[in-house]
């Protein structure tokens, strides 16, 4: 049979400049994460909420043999480089990721307590150095994660920026649809006694407090109203996500860009923090003589637990069912033709 007219990819065809620009972008940001965690080990600073990490010069050591193996040009990287530099870079994230949750969560109290004056129960202050390494050390991740995919995709013949073999995106059925509703009805679900519980503290009901620590308790007061703002706005994230503004036009990109945004850093706070949180609880379950009754700890992580495991999920579905035609697609397809007759 002549194939010679069939569609065919180009598994060597090679890739734009800007996979390029991608690999130095990840060495970059790996060196600039190991020097970030060295630099706050050398200065002794403690994270605002002490979690289970690796330690920092452990995760320096993996981030540099990470940029190591982005650093060759080798274009599509052979499947050893990629898997090794998947195993040094979850070291490197070991010493951060479950850190980031309390991380951003400080920032933002932190900041607003400065902007509202307002007092609490506990003081807060701005964890800018910790925060900040521990976020450049997820971002890093992050773009270590689209290295990895993209040079799957190259050995696959494939768009590395689509990773279809076509330049459409393709239909987004009833199916997909409906699961994207049916996880963001579950992430509404977990979200709202979490967040009706802060309401209900900041004003003024004691359900679940132990002695007078919380008297002095308002909205306005850093982790309460703060907190609950962010649990309504992760509400409405989640029902335009569920929603599944399918395909997205020109006019929905922005709030698109927002909903993904929202939703990659909300899952990365609810998970470590609920998974961690869980292990925590079994192993040195809450005891009854504490500022909050034993219930509080178990529904709070319980929430955050089946947040995060909906959240996750509803995000990256939605990221994929809104995908738009590939602007930057390098593969051709020739259209089959009809078969000359037989002379």
């Amino acid at each position: 049979m002549d194939t010679s007219t069939f569609p065919t990819a180009h598994p060597r065809t090679p890739a734009p400049a800007r996979t390029a620009v991608l690999r130095w972008v990840v060495t970059v940001a790996c060196l600039l994460a190991g020097g970030a965690l060295l630099a706050i080990e050398v200065a002794e600073l403690a994270d605002p909420v002490e979690m289970p990490t690796a330690p920092r010069w452990f995760a320096a050591v993996m981030a540099a043999a990470t940029a190591l193996l982005t650093l060759p040009t080798a274009r599509p990287a052979p499947r050893w480089r990629t898997t090794l530099a998947a195993g040094t870079g979850i070291g490197m994230l070991s010493g951060s990721l479950l850190a980031v949750p309390h991380s951003i969560l400080m920032l933002v109290i932190g900041v607003l307590s400065r902007l509202t004056g307002a007092e609490g129960p506990f003081e807060v202050g701005i964890p800018w150095a910790t925060a900040g390494t521990h976020l450049l050390v997820v971002t890093a991740g992050l773009f270590l994660l689209a290295w990895s995919v993209v040079q799957h995709r190259l050995r696959r013949g494939r768009c590395p920026w689509c990773g279809r073999v076509e330049a459409e995106a393709p239909v987004v059925g009833e199916r997909t649809r409906r699961t994207l509703r049916r996880l963001a009805f579950v992430a509404v679900l977990a979200a709202a006694p979490y967040t009706a519980l802060k309401l209900a503290w900041g004003l003024g009901s004691r359900i679940g407090v132990n002695g007078d620590a919380f008297d002095g308790v308002t909205l306005a007061s850093p982790g309460y109203g703060d907190t609950v703002v962010m649990g309504v706005l992760a509400v409405l994230v989640t029902l335009v996500m569920g929603a599944g503004a399918v395909p997205v036009t020109t006019r929905q990109r922005v709030l698109h860009a927002v909903s993904g945004t929202f939703g990659v850093i909300g899952s990365l706070m609810l998970l470590p923090i609920s998974m961690t949180g869980v292990v925590l609880m079994v192993l040195a379950p809450p005891a009854a003589g504490g500022d909050l009754a034993p219930w509080v700890f178990y529904l709070v992580y319980g929430c955050f637990f089946v947040w995060g495991l909906a959240l996750a999920p509803l995000t990256a579905l939605y990221l994929r069912a809104t995908r738009r035609d590939c602007g930057r697609h390098p593969l051709r397809s020739e259209r089959p033709t009809a078969a000359a007759p037989p002379a």
